[in-house]
C-alpha cells in the first residue's frame, strides 16, 4: 500500500535517490525517534527500478509479516529476518541440518570441550561466551581475542574457580575451542542454534552474492555478525537507517559506531529524517537538548511537561502509563506499591526476572535474613572483583566495567526490595514472577529505557534523578524522552530538593 499523504521536504531526496542512484552506491539514513521511517522506506522501494534484487532485513518475525504486507506488490523486494537469512546460506552446505530452539546447542559444544573433569559451573561460561563470541567476534582466533566479551557478559570464575586453576584464561580458551567445533562440524544430536544462524555463514565463508541491494533498519543495534552478514550476500550497495543518538545497547554487544563506521566503509551519501512525528512539540524541545537537530512536525500536538515528587506517583499514574528509569532498582519498589494501591502494574523483562530467580536459587537463602546477608556478601564480592578490572583497564574498557558494577548493585537493590515483608525465600521468587510476568493489558508498565525502546505511551514517567550525563547516557536519555507522545512526566525525589 502507498503512502497517500504528500511527501515531505526530507523524503523526495530519499526517494530521489532510490529512483537514480546507481546500484553500487549506498546510503545512510540518519532516522531519528518517530521519525516514521518505516513509511519512509517502504515507500522509497517503490520508486527505485523493479529490476533490482532487494533484500529488507527484519528484526524479527512480527516485523517481517508488517513489512511484507506493506510491501506487497513490489517486485523483487525479499524481506527476511537476519536469521532466517543465515539459515539460508547454512543450507545451502548442511541442506539438512536440525534447528536447536533452547540451550542444547551450547552446553553441547561446552560439553565437549570441556570433558567429564570440569565443573559444571565453568561450562556454564565456556556455554555462554561461546554463544557471545560467535554474535560479537566471530573471527576470534585467539583466546585474548574474547576478553572483552567475557568480562561484558560476566563469564568470568568466582575467585575459588581461579584458585582451582579454572581461570579467565581458560574460560576464553575454551570458548574459543567450543567456537572453532562449532563451525567444523555439524551437529546431528543437537542441531544448530539462532547464534549458528549468524555466526556460521561468516566464519566459515559461505556467504554468496544474492542481492543488488540490501535495505538495514536499526543498524545502531546490531552486532558485529548481523552486519557482516548482511553486507555478504549484497553485490550492490547498502541502505542504513538507523539513529546513533539511539545506540544504546554497547553492553549487550551492539556495534553503537555501525552507522558511522559503514558510512566511511561504504562511501555512504548521508540523508536525514529529523522531524518526529510522535512527540508532542515541547517534548521535542526537551529532547533537543540532546539531539538538537530533532524536531517537531507541524501537525503534532504541544504537549505537556510536569513535575511531581515521587510521593505523587502512585496517586498519578494510570493505566496505559510508561514509568522509566534507567535501572531497574526503583521500578520494582514502585511496581509494588502501585500494586497495594488496586493500580494493576507490570516490570517490563521477563529475561529479568528470571535473572534473580536463579541469582536467589545460587545464593540458597536458608530464610529471608539469611538471603539478604548473602545478597549484601555476595554483591560485595563481585563489585571489588569487578573494581580490580578497572583499576587495570584501560579507558575503553572502564565503562563497559562499571556498567557491570551498577548492575550487580541494581540486582542486589531489586531483591532487598523485594524481600520487604516476604514471610519466605519462596515468597521472594513468587513476587519476582508475578512482577515481570510481562502479560497483560491496560496496565500501567514500569521498564527501564532500554526495555522500552521501540515503544510508545501517551503519558510517560521519568525518573529523573536515575539518569546520568555523557556519552551513551545522553542517548539514554534521549530514548527515555522521546517514548512520550503527549505528556512527559518528571519525577523527582526528596534528595533532589534538599
Amino acid at each position: 500500500m502507498a503512502n497517500s499523504f504528500p511527501p515531505s521536504a526530507q523524503q523526495i531526496p530519499i526517494y530521489n535517490w532510490f529512483a537514480t542512484a546507481p546500484v553500487n552506491e549506498s546510503l545512510v539514513v540518519e532516522a531519528f525517534a518517530g521519525c516514521g521511517k518505516t513509511t519512509t522506506i517502504c515507500e522509497a522501494l517503490r520508486h527505485q527500478s523493479a529490476d533490482l534484487v532487494t533484500l529488507v532485513c527484519a528484526f524479527g518475525k512480527d516485523i517481517q509479516l508488517e513489512l511484507e504486507r506493506r510491501l506487497a506488490g513490489v517486485p523483487n523486494v525479499t524481506v527476511k529476518t537476519l536469521h532466517a537469512l543465515g539459515l539460508s546460506q547454512v543450507k545451502r552446505f548442511w541442506p539438512d541440518v536440525k534447528i536447536s530452539f533452547g540451550s542444547d546447542r551450547e552446553k553441547d559444544l561446552a560439553e565437549r570441550v570441556c570433558g567429564p573433569t570440569v565443573p559444571d559451573a565453568i561450562k556454564k561460561l565456556v556455554a555462554t561466551l561461546c554463544t557471545k563470541g560467535r554474535l560479537c567476534n566471530p573471527h576470534a582466533a585467539k583466546y585474548d581475542d574474547l576478553m572483552t566479551t567475557a568480562i561484558e557478559f560476566e563469564c568470568e570464575p568466582d575467585e575459588e574457580w581461579e584458585e582451582m586453576g579454572f581461570d579467565l584464561a581458560f574460560v576464553c580458551q575454551k570458548a574459543l575451542d567450543a567456537m572453532i567445533l562449532a563451525a567444523a562440524v555439524k551437529p546431528v544430536q543437537t542441531g544448530i542454534d539462532g547464534a549458528d544462524m549468524l555466526f556460521l555463514p561468516v566464519r566459515n565463508m559461505w556467504l554468496r552474492k544474492m542481492f543488488d541491494r540490501a535495505v538495514v533498519d536499526e543498524a545502531q543495534d546490531m552486532n558485529a555478525c548481523q552486519l557482516e552478514l548482511v553486507e555478504g550476500v549484497c553485490r550492490g550497495g547498502l541502505v542504513v537507517v538507523g539513529d546513533s543518538h539511539q545506540a544504546i545497547f554497547g553492553f549487550a554487544g551492539a556495534d553503537s559506531g555501525s552507522l558511522s563506521r559503514l558510512q566511511k566503509k561504504h562511501n555512504a551519501k548521508v540523508l536525514p529524517l529529523s522531524k518526529t512525528y510522535r512527540c508532542g512539540r515541547s517534548i521535542v524541545d526537551i529532547a533537543k537538548g540532546y539531539v538538537p537537530e530533532f524536531e517537531a512536525a507541524d501537525s503534532n500536538c504541544d504537549g505537556l511537561i510536569s513535575t511531581i515528587m515521587i510521593e505523587q506517583l502512585t496517586a498519578a499514574a494510570g493505566p496505559g502509563d510508561f514509568i522509566l528509569s534507567r535501572v531497574n532498582a526503583p521500578l520494582v519498589s514502585i511496581a509494588m506499591k502501585l500494586l497495594r494501591a488496586g493500580k494493576r502494574t507490570r516490570v517490563a523483562g521477563q529475561d529479568i526476572g528470571k535473572g534473580l530467580v536463579t541469582l536467589v536459587n545460587k545464593l540458597k537463602g536458608r530464610s529471608v535474613p539469611d538471603l539478604l546477608a548473602k545478597i549484601e556478601r555476595w554483591s560485595a564480592k563481585e563489585a571489588a572483583r569487578l573494581q580490580k578490572q578497572m583499576d587495570a583497564a584501560t579507558n575503553g574498557r572502564r565503562d563497559t566495567i562499571q556498567s557491570k558494577i551498577d548492575g550487580i548493585y541494581d540486582k542486589a537493590q531489586m531483591l532487598i526490595t523485594l524481600t520487604d515483608g516476604a514471610p519466605s525465600v519462596h515468597e521472594v521468587t513468587a513476587r519476582i514472577e508475578s512482577l515481570f510476568a510481562d502479560k497483560g493489558e491496560h496496565m500501567i508498565v514500569c521498564s527501564s529505557v532500554h526495555k522500552a525502546k521501540g515503544k510508545e505511551a501517551d503519558k510517560v514517567f521519568i525518573l529523573r534523578d536515575t539518569l546520568r550525563a555523557g556519552g551513551e547516557e545522553d542517548n539514554i536519555a534521549y530514548v527515555a524522552i522521546t517514548r512520550a507522545k503527549r505528556e512527559l512526566v518528571w519525577v523527582k525525589t526528596k534528595q533532589e530538593v534538599a
